[in-house]
């Protein structure tokens, strides 16, 4: 369970708008202008269904803020540009056994700059299961310098009526909570915070 308290889903709504906003007023300001020559640029993109994934990237930007980093955290698209920060941090959910293909074509896409810069994956799944994320590595020819996998969550408050039998069934096989009277979070919190200070630590070596 839980290492930490919960990090809920609107409090990470606020921390994810608060950071697209401070990424607006760099951009206005001339981008990186003002940074101390020991701060890294972090870019931090998601890919998330029910929000857990986007908990956690905001918490692990939290940790990184705290170690003096500037952080940016995204939602993954075709308009983020990994070569125009010092380090990036992926992380992406898994949904009936697989991560976003199309997730997978925008890491090809951006491979050299992935390459080229400090850079880490986490994959979140109910199981935390390190095969998801070795095969999708494998698949989108990345090797990241970190990998880390991390337990989501349950959200069958949020789920319509037949996904929330459909995962109710795939629960109970594997043993999770079947209670769809409320949610189950099953993230260990202190993990995360163990994966971002290990990252921060990596890019202080590099600096």
């Amino acid at each position: 369970m839980a290492a930490e308290a919960t990090f809920g889903f609107e409090q990470s709504l606020r921390r994810l708008r608060a950071g697209a906003g401070r990424k607006e007023r760099r951009d206005k300001g001339g981008g990186q202008r003002g940074y101390s020559s020991t701060m890294a640029h972090v870019l931090i993109l998601y890919a998330t269904v029910e929000g857990q994934t986007a908990c956690i990237a905001a918490r692990i930007a939290e940790r990184l803020e705290a170690r003096g980093h500037a952080v940016d955290v995204r939602e993954a698209g075709a308009d983020n540009d990994p070569a125009a920060y010092d380090a990036v941090i992926v992380g992406a959910s898994v949904h009936y056994g697989h991560h976003p293909a199309w997730l997978r074509a925008v890491l090809r896409r951006h491979g050299e700059a992935l390459e080229r810069r400090p850079s880490a994956f986490f994959s979140v799944s109910l199981s935390a299961q390190e095969g998801y994320a070795t095969r999708f590595l494998r698949q989108a020819r990345w090797r990241p310098d970190a990998v880390a996998v991390f337990a989501g969550a349950l959200k069958y408050t949020r789920y319509r009526w037949f996904k929330r039998l459909l995962v109710r069934a795939f629960a109970w096989m594997g043993g999770h909570a079947t209670d769809t009277s409320r949610d189950h979070e099953y993230t260990d919190w202190g993990s995360v915070a163990h994966f971002a200070g290990a990252f921060a630590q990596r890019l202080a070596a590099r600096a």
